[in-house]
């Protein structure tokens, strides 16, 4: 058993992160990653040095910004007794990804020309994106962005700077 609960681990290992990441590139390995050892720990970041010291350099100035998009609904006893099939249902859950993937694309359109690379997952309330930016065009995104109109029943939370994880490339074994 840990001697400190995991949610204040957790904020530990994101603020040591955050302090490091303020003076260089980093790519964290996700919390909580567990080796058996320090010399597993070597190995597999040696057997990586390549792709780790590739991704670095091309990752250098740039920071990870996260934008959750979610599209609010109702509750599943009130979806019932709106709409009584499993295809309405379908249907409207449907029309609320479709809502947030709408948005999505505007932060995208309107961020085109400092935010060089996006990606993005599709999540259970709506989409996430990952966008990729110079460190220093970081406040012209955010007034850019700060311009994108969320209709009602959507929320957009717009976090970072991150470290560029996102866009890292390795290739699990």
């Amino acid at each position: 058993m840990p001697a400190e609960p995991v949610p204040e681990m957790v904020k530990a290992f994101s603020e040591v992160l955050q302090r490091i990441f303020a003076q260089t590139a980093i790519i964290p390995f996700r919390f909580p990653t567990v080796v058996e050892s320090e010399a597993v720990l070597t190995q597999f970041v040696e057997h990586r040095r390549v792709e780790y010291s590739g991704a670095l350099q091309r990752l250098r100035d740039k920071v990870q910004m996260d934008v959750r998009i979610s599209a609010k609904s109702e509750g599943p006893e009130n979806l019932m007794q709106s709409s009584p099939s499993g295809k309405n249902y379908l249907r409207q859950k449907r029309a609320r990804y479709q809502q947030a993937q709408s948005v999505q694309e505007e932060f995208r359109r309107v961020s085109h020309s400092v935010a060089g690379e996006w990606t993005q997952r599709d999540t259970t309330t709506g989409v996430r994106g990952f966008a990729l930016l110079d460190r220093a065009s970081l406040p012209i995104f955010l007034e850019k962005i700060a311009q994108v109109h969320t209709p009602a029943g959507i929320t957009a939370r717009v976090t970072g700077p991150w470290p560029p994880s996102e866009f890292v490339e390795i290739v699990d074994e």
